[in-house]
């Protein structure tokens, strides 16, 4: 059977892109609160941060501990960063941070700490994106993700990823049917990235990306793409499907553009070259 899926594009989204107004300010462009972890993986955290603050988020903050505060203090100076010691003082961050977007994933280890800072996440705020570790830490027990899942929510798993998180699903069958499967289960935004990405609504809406490279099949690209998104999301910008839908496109764009050679640097360093790309389109649409 020929199944129809909508192709992503610009014409999806662009509309309703969070650009910078004139009389923005860093508080009015958003927070996100991206959740740090191992000191080995600390550039994960610095790459989703960086890849929000250049899509346009006005401020970043990283959860860290005291042992990778100054990693973060060198390497990323323009982040603000908390130091939390324990469960409790988590809480209390997620409560004052309450208005804020939520990343959690990069760089954060496959643990019981990740996942209870998941839950804690999950339970307290209204959009989130989670990624990576933040997923796969619930393999043992996959239900508990699901039932804090919703329409507000985001989550973008490679293959391997979905798998540990919907091990019921038959791996033999279409990505396309696998995500449509996976909605039913957890009723939030899936980004099941690939060489064509899908992008699935919490309705069971697909979106297929074809405007990429493979070029993106490197370390650390992931983790910029779930920044990218994290910048677009919440009050006042694009809601979870589109966001998705956005971050993917300007991803797979810069990829293109740039050729061999790819790496997740470079992917954040050429951001401002395709929101340019971006703005003519709605000067030559309008």
């Amino acid at each position: 059977m020929k199944i129809s899926k909508k192709i992503n594009s610009p014409n999806l989204w662009l509309n309703n892109f969070p650009w910078k107004r004139k009389n923005d300010h860093k508080y009015s462009r958003g927070k996100l609160v991206v959740v740090g972890g191992q000191s080995n993986m600390a550039g994960a955290t610095i790459l989703a941060s960086e890849a929000a603050l250049r899509v346009g988020i006005g401020s970043v903050k990283i959860i860290c501990s005291k042992k990778t505060l100054p990693i973060y203090s060198l390497k990323f100076p323009s982040s603000l960063k908390e130091v939390i010691i324990n469960l409790k003082s988590f809480k209390k961050l997620i409560i004052k941070e309450k208005n804020s977007v939520f990343l959690i994933g990069p760089g954060a280890g496959s643990n019981q700490q990740t996942k209870e800072r998941t839950k804690l996440i999950l339970k307290n705020s209204k959009y989130v994106i989670i990624d990576a570790d933040a997923l796969t830490c619930f393999k043992v027990k996959p239900r508990e993700l699901y039932r804090l899942l919703d329409k507000n929510k985001i989550i973008t798993p490679h293959i391997k990823e979905f798998h540990t998180i919907f091990p019921s699903i038959n791996k033999k069958i279409s990505n396309y049917e696998k995500v449509l499967k996976a909605s039913r289960l957890c009723s939030c935004t899936i980004v099941l990235k690939g060489t064509n990405t899908l992008i699935c609504s919490h309705l069971g809406k697909v979106v297929v990306n074809k405007h990429a490279s493979s070029e993106l099949a490197v370390i650390g690209s992931g983790d910029v793409l779930s920044g990218i998104i994290s910048s677009l999301v919440g009050k006042n910008k694009l809601n979870p499907f589109l966001s998705s839908c956005a971050g993917v496109w300007i991803h797979g764009d810069i990829a293109k553009k740039f050729g061999l050679g790819l790496i997740a640097e470079d992917i954040i360093k050429n951001i401002p070259k395709t929101l340019r790309k971006l703005k003519k389109l709605i000067s030559s649409t309008y």
